[in-house]
């Protein structure tokens, strides 16, 4: 009984599959019957294909049945059955064969001499060095902390380089350049103090979120300090602008 159980549980899907095929073959006889008994013109013909299609239906609930039983056995008797199968197919156990360590004789220690007392000479005494005072180095001044400039306008923020930051090469400008309507951020720098507009850098059509903005080169400029400045510019015309101050060369 219950390997019969287990062959159902384990064949079930297939099973199923002919069952599913078996009723499709009857859909196909009945719609058959179906048609011939609305064509036929006597009696016995309109007889025929009624008990066809009675047979059908007939093998249709037993189709129903053994899908049940199926279903039953596989999903509530073949679980109530398991400990039985289990019971008649034990796994065996692996029996592992340790080996026995041989014991290792022990070693016999030699006998201990006793040592011979040697008089140790007395230590002459060591004259001390004199220690020669090492002059102080003078402090090494730390780099002064690069403090960010004050940018109140969201669409234009300078991050670095930071205010009043020593240049002697290219620096890289990192900040944000956004806004609703972006269309292009622009760099522009000009001599500290000194009068007139910003010289034009360079120009981006892409907007940047805490990211670099551009490298400026302070090449061919004399030493000195120099304000750099980043401008954004939306569709409508509206702008928002960092300015920092750096200081090239020195």
């Amino acid at each position: 009984m219950a390997v019969l159980v287990r062959i159902i549980s384990n064949n079930a899907t297939w099973i199923y599959l002919a069952c599913l095929l078996a009723a499709l073959y009857l859909l196909r006889s009945a719609l058959l019957a179906r048609r011939e008994r609305q064509q036929a013109a006597f009696q016995l013909e309109r007889e025929t294909a009624l008990n066809r299609t009675h047979s059908t239906l007939r093998w249709a609930i037993l189709l129903m049945v053994v899908m049940g039983l199926t279903y039953f056995v596989a999903n509530t008797l073949a679980v109530a059955v398991e400990p039985i199968i289990a019971e008649a197919d034990p796994t065996p156990t692996p029996v592992f064969l340790l080996d026995t360590p041989t014991p290792t004789p022990e070693a016999t220690l030699p006998p201990t001499e006793t040592p011979t007392i040697t008089p140790t000479p007395r230590p002459r005494a060591t004259p001390r060095p004199v220690e020669t005072p090492t002059p102080a180095l003078p402090p090494t001044p730390a780099a002064p902390a690069v403090v960010a400039p004050s940018c109140p306008d969201s669409r234009a923020v300078i991050i670095e380089p930071g205010m009043g930051q020593r240049v002697n090469g290219p620096v890289g400008l990192i900040g944000t350049a956004q806004s609703e309507n972006f269309e292009y951020f622009k760099i522009e720098f000009k001599a500290a103090g000194a009068p007139g507009d910003y010289s034009f850098y360079l120009k981006r059509d892409t907007p940047v979120i805490n990211g670099p903005l551009g490298t400026w080169n302070p090449a061919g400029l004399p030493p000195g300090d120099y304000q750099l400045r980043l401008v954004t510019v939306d569709v409508t015309g509206n702008f928002g602008q960092c300015t920092v101050q750096v200081t090239v060369g020195g």
